[in-house]
């Protein structure tokens, strides 16, 4: 039996929960809840184990149960002795190596004897891996005897900090690792919600004296732009036609365009900041999808880069679960005033063709196909700013019944945010100041990163 079935049915059998285990014990509720829900082990002699069965031990004697510590360390010890791998983690490598080499779902359940679908499901986070060291052992002697070539050996030595003399081992211990390297990126992104004043900022940008002109910008009712640096122009174009109308109507952003060559050219990307800033004074809302099929620490500096704007409460941040192409690259704006598309193929970004229209009957066809993807689309989170204090309290109102805690790791580092957690349904960070405002976090690895979230707690 693996850990979190014996912790799960001892606190069934005593019918607590982890709020009480953890005031019993001395075990933080979030480390609790980690274990119940297979995220963590504790090792076989960690004090936390001990913790764990005197936690128990004091609610059985208060119940009036027969079970008592000796009992109840000896078979946390025999579980802990069989499940030292963090499963999620497990996982994610797992998804890592797969995408990156596009290493076949149903042949490599083929080669370990597993069901296609049962691996989909492994993949999805909705099975649990049995037996995770066979499960890791049997991936690794795939990949070695699968990717054999030079170029391939060289990329699996990579992604492994392998040395070459035993890759087969240095594949299995890198998915069952839990992490390869330090990933400060959550704790980056905490720091920057902690710290960021919005009053400050909008002083810094001069927010206060931004003009919205009123002249209206002049363009055919279609446009074609060629290559990349004609396609920021486009979107240039686009702003300023949106910023120059009268049109109130929400904008709609969606995007999954290469990141790199637009971020090296920084006069761009001030002037598409500003645009983004200008909209916001004139009282726009925006909703945008966000492209988060990007390495985790872009993904992460994306979000960073966003924190200013999220911060106004006129953002509506969106997402799509299911993997997309890596073969063609898509944009779609569209606002009251114009609509702009375009599309290239991966690696010919400069081969990128780029279209920007204004009639009405074009608007009224980007505006359904944007009100269609935002169906495919699911909330990255929602944003609760004091004007929409009602909709907040309704959102607490609904959840009320519902098992959460708070991440006591991260109120032992910030002042200014609270962390509430909610596993596997949501992650609500609440801003104190500067501006007050609720953050309700659904994205499930973004969810699991900060769950994680460590301020050096020893376990």
């Amino acid at each position: 039996m693996i850990f979190k079935e014996t912790l799960n049915e001892y606190m069934d059998r005593l019918d607590c929960n982890a709020k009480e285990l953890a005031a019993a014990s001395g075990v933080s509720q979030s480390s609790i809840s980690r274990y119940k829900n297979g995220e963590r082990a504790p090792s076989r002699n960690s004090k936390t184990l001990e913790q764990l069965a005197k936690g128990f031990a004091a609610i059985a004697k208060e119940k009036g149960d027969a079970a008592v510590f000796d009992k109840i360390l000896a078979d946390l010890q025999h579980a802990a002795d069989s499940d030292g791998i963090d499963t999620k983690a497990l996982v994610e490598n797992l998804n890592t190596m797969m995408n990156l080499f596009s290493v076949s779902n149903s042949k490599l359940a083929q080669a370990i004897n597993y069901d296609p679908s049962h691996l989909s499901r492994i993949r999805s986070g909705s099975r649990n891996v049995t037996k995770p060291d066979i499960f890791a052992t049997q991936v690794s002697e795939y990949m070695v005897k699968k990717y054999a070539s030079p170029e391939e050996i060289t990329s699996l030595k990579a992604l492994t900090d392998s040395d070459g003399t035993n890759l087969k081992n240095d594949i299995c211990k890198w998915l069952c690792s839990g992490q390869n390297k330090k990933d400060d990126s959550v704790s980056q992104l905490l720091y920057s919600l902690e710290t960021f004043n919005l009053d400050e900022y909008i002083k810094a940008i001069h927010f206060d004296d931004i003009k919205v002109p009123t002249l209206p910008f002049a363009f055919p009712t279609g446009k074609m732009y060629y290559g990349q640096n004609r396609m920021k122009q486009c979107e240039l174009d686009f702003f300023k036609a949106t910023i120059l109308s009268r049109a109130k109507e929400p904008v709609f952003m969606c995007s999954d365009m290469p990141m790199a060559a637009m971020a090296e050219d920084i006069e761009f990307d001030k002037k598409w900041m500003m645009s983004i800033a200008v909209m916001l004074k004139k009282g726009l809302e925006i909703n945008i999808v966000h492209n988060l099929d990007r390495p985790w620490n872009e993904m992460m500096l994306g979000l960073q880069a966003w924190i200013p704007i999220y911060m106004t409460g006129q953002v509506h941040p969106y997402y799509f679960k299911t993997i997309k192409t890596n073969i063609y690259h898509h944009i779609n704006y569209v606002s009251g005033a114009a609509a702009m598309s375009g599309e290239c193929v991966d690696g010919f970004f400069e081969n990128g063709k780029y279209y920007l229209a204004k009639s009405r009957e074009e608007i009224a066809y980007y505006r359904k196909k944007a009100d269609d993807l935002l169906k495919k689309a699911s909330p990255l989170m929602e944003i609760f700013t004091d004007d929409r204090e009602n909709e907040f309290a309704a959102f607490l109102e609904n959840e009320k019944d519902g098992e959460s805690y708070l991440l006591e790791e991260a109120q032992k580092v910030f002042k200014n945010i609270e962390i509430r957690i909610s596993h596997g349904k949501w992650v609500l960070i609440s801003k104190k100041s500067h501006p007050h405002i609720h953050f309700v976090i659904r994205h499930p690895r973004l969810m699991q990163a900060i769950e994680n979230f460590s301020a050096e707690i020893e376990e």
